[in-house]
């Protein structure tokens, strides 16, 4: 993990985003933790505190390492399963 040699703050005001809510994160923030746009952030809540930390290695799998962690039993079709395949469209469906 990136270790910091300084500490910088600032402070930032949540706005509202759709239907969450968002901080903007200062270019000095961005620049002095290495981030990137895009970049996948890990937020949790500490003690009270709003922890971001960067995930810098994510894996990315392809469909066939996910299927095959799957157990074979639960790739099972059931009779509900296969009622809704079969079902016809209706409305907008059909588009």
């Amino acid at each position: 993990m990136y270790q910091q040699t300084r500490r910088i703050a600032m402070q930032v005001t949540i706005k509202k985003w759709g239907n969450s809510l968002a901080a903007r994160l200062p270019k000095t923030i961005v620049e002095s933790s290495k981030l990137s746009l895009n970049q996948t952030l890990n937020i949790e809540v500490i003690k009270g505190r709003v922890v971001l930390s960067p995930i810098r290695n994510a894996k990315e799998y392809s469909l066939d390492e996910l299927l095959a962690q799957c157990k074979p039993e639960a790739m099972v079709l059931d009779d509900e399963d296969r009622e809704w395949l079969n079902d016809v469209p209706k409305g907008r469906e059909i588009l």
